[in-house]
């Protein structure tokens, strides 16, 4: 990085210190500057402005972005940033590889290319702000940080874009999909309840159904009325209570439980479990006795 000015680069921390496919992080600068980023052969990077303006100079031409734009900038390609005082942005890169796998995976055949994505992207569009709003949910909140919910976290995120971003693959993404009888939710709650503990992505779970995303996502409204995020979450639910009946509640705790079982939202968790179970889950931990 070429900069005639400060700047700062903050990574937003994932679940541990291999590298992930999908990175976050927030780039500062205090005074107007010049960024040079050097090409990265295998990533796509997405600039979401925060605060001011900023051109973005690459192979394709200068584009500008601000509050209700976001630049799109493929693989291979050297990245200019023009930006004035005060300017933030979070600097999204998505591995070619992650990309072109989760595309696979939704049009249910090979893509023998990467995706021309379109070099910039509408964040006053409901997909394109709804994209925006994840990023800053990822940046807030600790899911990058555990370790069974980075991977369905970045999925999604990848997901979210490709449907938010004009492309050759866009028409096929929306198109209406074949319709399933109920075997492939069967073998996907069968690997669910087999390893609850894994951090199950949407894609796994449709390789493992045998059918594309869509299709399982639509197989599971028809017959169960649930999501494959909402039955992980359900299985999951069951197993936390099982551990509060069996555990010491002098050497546990709700919060410790919830967190391991991937529930990050200790208020959630906690209406979610009374709604089912018609106990808070403290007092399934402490036990009949307590009660």
């Amino acid at each position: 990085m070429n900069e005639s000015h400060e700047v700062v680069v903050d990574e937003v921390p994932s679940s541990d210190a291999t590298p992930h496919p999908v990175g976050v992080r927030r780039i500062r600068c205090d005074h107007a500057t010049h960024v040079r980023l050097p090409a990265e052969a295998a990533e796509y990077t997405v600039a979401v402005p925060l605060n001011g303006a900023v051109e973005v100079t690459h192979r394709t031409g200068t584009l500008g972005a601000d509050s209700g734009r976001a630049v799109v900038v493929r693989p291979e390609t050297d990245i200019g940033m023009s930006c004035g005082e005060h300017f933030s942005c979070y600097a999204v890169t998505i591995e070619t590889s992650e990309l072109q796998d989760v595309l696979e995976r939704r049009v249910g055949h090979t893509v023998r290319r990467p995706p021309e994505l379109a070099v910039s992207l509408d964040l006053r569009s409901p997909a394109g702000r709804a994209w925006a709003d994840l990023i800053r949910l990822l940046v807030a909140s600790p899911l990058l940080r555990h370790p069974l919910l980075a991977a369905p976290a970045q999925e999604t995120l990848v997901a979210r874009l490709l449907l938010a971003l004009d492309h050759e693959y866009r028409d096929e993404l929306e198109a209406p999909v074949h319709s399933w009888g109920p075997g492939p939710v069967r073998r996907m709650i069968d690997l669910i309840e087999a390893d609850p503990r894994r951090p199950h992505t949407v894609a796994e779970l449709a390789d493992v159904a045998g059918v594309s995303v869509p299709a399982l996502l639509q197989c599971c409204r028809r017959h169960r009325g649930l999501s494959p995020a909402e039955e992980l979450r359900s299985v999951r639910l069951a197993r936390a209570r099982r551990e509060f009946e069996q555990a010491d509640a002098g050497w546990t705790s709700v919060a410790r439980v919830a967190s391991s079982w991937g529930f990050m939202n200790g208020e959630r968790f906690a209406d979610d479990f009374e709604n089912r179970y018609r106990e808070p889950p403290w007092l399934t931990l402490r036990g009949p006795a307590y009660a």
